[in-house]
């Protein structure tokens, strides 16, 4: 069902993204990874200094944008759990991403 961008100012954000494939049957996070094709929604693997988003594969960040209706989603896969949140602005999205890039420290 397509979303009415002025349904936006009434709902919230996390209950108009695409559902997220059920974790069940996913040994890691390369399987949900798999799971996540056609859903809408992207893994992500790092940023453009080389630095992992998550800790694969133990733990998985996604996204998924949609700019015509400004609705933007970031989900997180830590060892079967899943976790998301709902964004209007796709700069929040992304700097709320960001605290799951691994540490310098980390490489």
């Amino acid at each position: 069902m397509p979303i009415d961008p002025t349904d936006l100012s009434e709902a919230v954000a996390t209950e108009l993204l695409p559902d997220l494939p059920d974790t069940e049957g996913c040994d890691n996070g390369y399987d949900w990874m798999e799971k996540l094709r056609g859903t809408g929604w992207t893994p992500l693997a790092g940023d453009r200094d080389g630095r992992l988003y998550g800790d694969w594969p133990y733990q998985v960040v996604a996204h998924y944008s949609d700019a015509e209706c400004s609705l933007y989603g970031l989900a997180v896969y830590t060892e079967g759990d899943v976790s998301v949140e709902g964004f209007r602005d796709r700069k929040a999205r992304d700097k709320a991403t960001d605290a799951y890039l691994e540490d310098e420290d980390d490489e």
